[in-house]
Order: structure tokens, then sequence, then C-alpha cells
């Protein structure tokens, strides 16, 4: 782990740098990266050279990890691979766990491994609350066995809950980013004519089979092939005049 100079920031401000890192960076990778940099300095000030990792656990695709440095980005890796560890069973049970020697600790084998790699000697994780939106943990890892007394106890519990008004928030835009991201993909899938047909039912009200029919009748009165009329249609429908076909045509 690099070393790192002790920060702090009142309370009020801590709350005030994680929105702006909200602001700055508001996909989740790039938040997570600046999160876990963030926390691993506030928190060098109660426990020394520590580090910072984060897993969040989403309903949909793998997990999403971050650590303030490579190192701790592995030590986080290798608990969502192996789906053991201190920061995930902090996710998944809610709850604190504290590793005060992990030359003493049976648990999480391949955890324990990994961390051996890195000099790792305590292990400090908090659930990050998440209101059902996702789960996440957050873990502070010392190059020192019992790194982390009370105040820094105190300290780590005070960030979780500030980082989780912020990850709340870029989960909310990861979801919204995503939505319309299917959405395009599944609007693309479909042929124009089908598109086209449900932008007439909409603006006229009228069936599929009159909509289609007024699609058929407005391509031979145009002169133009049904599916270039369709693809017109399509292309205008959000724009102020749209392109509107009307029975007659």
């Amino acid at each position: 782990m690099a070393a790192r100079l002790p920060r702090t920031y009142p309370a009020a401000d801590i709350t005030g740098h994680v929105e702006d890192l909200v602001l700055n960076c508001p996909d989740l990778a790039g938040f997570l990266d600046d999160l876990t940099a963030f926390c691993a300095d506030q928190q060098a000030y109660f426990s020394g050279n520590v580090s910072c990792g984060i897993t969040v656990l989403r309903t949909s695709g793998v997990p999403d990890v971050a650590g303030s440095d490579e190192a701790t980005h592995i030590l986080e890796a290798t608990q969502s691979t192996n789906r053991e560890g201190p920061g995930l069973a902090a996710a998944l049970d809610e709850s604190m766990v504290l590793v005060p020697d992990l030359r003493a600790e049976e648990r999480w084998p391949s955890f324990i491994e990994a961390a051996a790699g890195q000099r790792v000697l305590s292990v400090l994780a908090l659930p990050v609350p998440l209101d059902g939106v996702a789960k996440a943990g957050i873990s502070f890892y010392s190059l020192r066995p019992h790194g982390f007394g009370r105040e820094a106890i105190v300290s780590a519990h005070a960030l979780a809950a500030d980082a989780s008004k912020g990850l709340r928030l870029v989960l909310r835009i990861a979801q919204l980013r995503e939505a319309e991201h299917n959405l395009r993909t599944a609007m693309a899938d479909r042929s124009p004519i089908d598109i086209a047909v449900g932008v007439i039912i909409g603006q006229e009200r009228c069936t599929q089979d009159v909509a289609l029919e007024w699609l058929f009748r407005a391509s031979r009165s145009r002169n133009m092939s049904i599916r270039d009329l369709a693809a017109e249609i399509v292309a205008s429908a959000g724009a102020a005049h749209p392109t509107r076909i009307h029975f007659g045509e």
C-alpha cells in the first residue's frame, strides 16, 4: 500500500466532499475510485497508513469493486471472485467486521492468502446502507495488527454513512443510464415499421390494423417505400412537428 498523509475534514466538509465526488464523476466506476482514495486519506488520521476498498453488489451483473490503490483493488476482486472475505461479509450481513490480527483468522482462506501477499495484518469492514438499491461493504486495511482503535471505528462509521448518500445517488444515475441504454437497444432491434405503427397509434388513438393501413396508403400516395416512410415517422417522433399520417392519404 502506498503511504498516505493524514487528511482531515470537519463532518460537514466530508459530506460536501462526497457530493463533489458525485458531481465530478457521476459514473459508478470513477466515483468508487475517487471515494476509496478520499476515505483512505481521511481514515489515515486515526489509523495511520491504511488503504480503502469497496464492493457493490447489484441484482444485475457482476459486483463492482474499487480500491484506493492496486493492491487493495486486488483484495476486493479476490473477495468478489471467491465469494468470501470481510468486506463481502459486512455487505451481505449488514454488520461490522473487525479483524484485529489476520494471522489468527481462519475464515475466508482465499482472502487471507491474498491479504498475506499484500502484507495486510488487520481489517475493518462496514456495510454501506443503500436502502434496498443494492448492498455494499467498505473495508479499511492496515499493515499492522490491531490497526483500528475506538476512534478509528467511529470515523469509519461516519465515512460509511456519508459514502452511502453519494453512492445511492450514483447508483440511481447508473440505473437510469442502463434503462435508457436497454430501451435504445430494444428499439434498435425492432422493425422500423413496427415502431412507426406504434407512433401512429399514439398520435391518432387508433387500432394497430388501422395504423398499418394508413401507413401503406401514405407510402403509395407519397410514392416512397413503406420502410423509408416508417423511418421518417420514427425519426421525427420527438420533433416539435412530427410526421403525421392522416386517413385518406
